[in-house]
């Protein structure tokens, strides 16, 4: 043994003796204070624990000997399981789409401080449950295995019936979402196939992996579901109307699943926390159709969430949608006398619409205009109208009155319609891609447990119509 080593080793010693329990300095440190190279040190300690007066480990440091805490015992099965049952539900809820790539095995052993070995058996579960795909020295999430026969699966896309015998489709939130569930599923390698439902399913071939179904104007869609719970085909549900739909009879159902988009309390909660950051503290409610549960739901999330030093007036009606009046107005010949249309009727209610529209929101505020005069008399500063259709109403009575937004009132609403990009409105905006792609997810992975009511979060889409007057 060299003097400098023999020197070297004295000083471990003597620090070993010292600390006792304590941690040891490492390598570094005791070749800057013993002015040598990390070689000798290596060295020292090479001779020290072939004398058995200290103890290294990996990780862990080095110790004096009896004195090196246990190594934390981590179990790799266990480990495994459960980034495999996280990952799956990170997929299942649209974190990541079909093809994406997911992070690294190294960067996930960093991010949940497991060893590659553990995480590459992870994706390696998730592999053999069809969620994940290998690609090289990558792993992306996978699609739905193909069909035996060979063709393309074909995606159900299931709901009420229109006038013209096609998919009911009226309002903006039922457009992006049907646009978005199209998209998502190309993009996921299904074939998504619109299917107005009449109390019978279309005949379940090989080639249906599942179904996505909305209840918007379903008076009852239990016969709906109870056909897909038969069928044993994995089914999203978009619930629109939570009194139509008896989501607690399905609770344990193992092939369907039931999201939220806009009827909960969390758009009224974000809404307070948006008003929360203006200046106003004297806020209208505007709500016509507090017959249906959306806006109920809206108004009392709203009133949960709103900072209490802010008074809150509430304008209401019992209205459950403009159909209340529209369907009136529809059948009015003195209103259909006006197109002068007298071919088919399908096409002559196309041709009407934007007249019945019209004269329906005249008709609704011939009604609700003494609510409209309480809030203006009330000299609240911002007025939140419960939908963008009433918030154009609300635009069009201001107007017709002498009132601007937002130079005499600012006007914030819900939806994040056409109507609000054109009118410059301040909205709310609901996820709907997030929400079709978690629904697509199921669909292709069908996970077997039981899922509750999903929900989406939103957010304000701040435009002109709340912005301060210079």
């Amino acid at each position: 043994m060299s003097r400098l080593i023999q020197e070297c080793t004295e000083q471990l010693r003597k620090l070993a003796t010292e600390s006792q329990s304590a941690r040891l300095p490492s390598v570094d440190a005791l070749a800057e204070c013993w002015r040598v190279g990390r070689s000798t040190v290596q060295a020292v300690l090479a001779t020290a624990r072939e004398q058995g007066w200290i103890e290294t480990r990996r990780g862990s440091g080095i110790w004096a000997s009896g004195a090196l805490p246990a190594a934390a015992v981590r179990s790799t099965r266990r480990g495994a399981a459960e980034l495999a049952d996280l990952l799956a539900g990170e997929i299942r809820s649209g974190s990541y789409a079909v093809g994406q790539d997911l992070p690294s095995p190294k960067a996930l052993s960093r991010k949940h401080d497991l060893s590659p070995a553990t995480v590459r058996k992870a994706l390696r579960s998730l592999e053999t449950r069809s969620l994940v795909e290998r690609r090289g020295r990558s792993w992306r999430v996978g699609g739905m295995a193909r069909p035996r026969t060979g063709v393309r699966p074909v995606l159900l896309c299931l709901g009420a019936p229109g006038a013209d015998g096609r998919l009911r489709i009226e309002s903006d939130p039922e457009w992006d979402f049907w646009r978005e569930i199209q998209s998502e599923a190309v993009r996921s390698g299904l074939e998504p196939r619109l299917v107005p439902w009449r109390g019978q399913l279309p005949e379940m071939d090989d080639a249906v992996v599942g179904s996505v179904v909305s209840n918007w104007h379903m008076m009852d869609s239990r016969p709906l579901l109870d056909q897909l719970l038969r069928g044993r085909r994995p089914a999203a549900v978009w619930v629109a109307n939570y009194e139509i739909l008896p989501g607690a009879a399905y609770g344990l159902a193992r092939t369907l699943w039931f999201h939220d988009l806009a009827n909960g309390r969390g758009a009224g909660r974000t809404m307070a926390e948006y008003i929360g950051r203006l200046p106003h503290r004297h806020v209208a409610w505007i709500g016509p159709f507090q017959g249906a549960p959306w806006a109920r739901n809206r108004l009392q999330g709203l009133r949960e969430s709103l900072d209490p030093r802010i008074r809150l007036d509430v304008h209401a009606g019992n209205w459950t949608s403009e159909w209340d009046v529209q369907a009136h107005v529809l059948g009015d010949p003195a209103v259909l006398g006006k197109v002068g249309w007298t071919g088919d009727a399908s096409e002559r209610d196309r041709l009407a619409r934007p007249l019945v529209e019209a004269v329906t929101r005249d008709r609704c505020l011939e009604v609700f205009g003494s609510h409209l005069h309480e809030a203006l008399e009330g000299g609240a500063t911002l007025w939140i109208a419960a939908s963008d259709l009433v918030a154009r109403w609300v635009l069009h009575w201001l107007r017709a009155h002498g009132r601007e937004v937002p130079r005499d009132l600012a006007l914030a609403s819900f939806d994040d319609t056409r109507d609000a990009s054109l009118l410059d409105l301040t909205s709310l905006r609901f996820g709907v891609q997030e929400m079709a792609r978690s629904m697509i997810r199921q669909v292709l992975s069908a996970p077997r447990e039981p899922r509750r009511l999903s929900s989406y979060p939103s957010h304000v889409f701040e435009r002109a119509s709340t912005a301060p007057v210079p």
